[in-house]
């Protein structure tokens, strides 16, 4: 791809990721009107979430990965997740404890990533936390299109590998931490 060509679609991943912000609300409302799983709602977050793929492809493919970029695209990432696991629950889909688990995993890797981001500590999404998002996105996806118990089954490994990652997440935060207080990491203005 020619650099110019490169330069001047370097909006587009950062404007997937609004677009994606601005499907939540749709999300919502669709979760509210829903009588059960439905194929076309199923294909609907299926669809949103695959714009979470496209963008980190063009923002690498564009070299264009930007500092706003870094901190929205995780944000819509669990926003979607959290609007998708609502709509589970509105939709009795699979018993609360196991979307409550990966709701309480998503809401504290915000407040986790953003009370780090405020001491200089910028967190990356690993190539676990990426298979563990796009496994549970998946998930969400075929339990707001149909309802079968395989789908139920496959749903409570996805809130395995969340907790798993989340661990890992903690384990890795933890770790910087104890290195930025030791003087070993150095901080990055927030």
């Amino acid at each position: 791809m020619s650099v110019g060509w490169k330069r001047r679609l370097r909006w587009l991943p950062n404007a997937l990721t609004i677009a994606r912000l601005l499907a939540l609300p749709v999300l919502l409302a669709w979760c509210w009107m829903a009588d059960g799983p439905s194929f076309p709602f199923g294909i609907f977050f299926g669809a949103i979430a695959l714009t979470d793929l496209l963008d980190g492809r063009l923002a690498a493919l564009l070299d264009a990965r930007t500092p706003l970029g870094r901190i929205l695209d995780p944000l819509a990432d669990r926003l979607l997740m959290i609007c998708g696991l609502i709509g589970l629950l509105i939709l009795s889909r699979f018993p609360w404890p196991a979307t409550t688990v990966v709701l309480l995993r998503d809401v504290a890797a915000i407040g986790g990533f953003w009370w780090l981001a405020r001491r200089g500590i910028l967190m990356e999404i690993d190539f676990a936390g990426k298979v563990s998002s796009g496994f549970n996105m998946g998930c969400v996806a075929v339990g707001l299109a149909i309802s079968a118990t395989w789908v139920d089954t496959v749903f409570w490994c996805a809130v395995g590998l969340s907790v798993l990652t989340f661990m890992n997440y903690v384990a890795i935060a933890v770790g910087r931490v104890r290195a930025q207080r030791t003087g070993e990491l150095p901080s990055t203005p927030a």
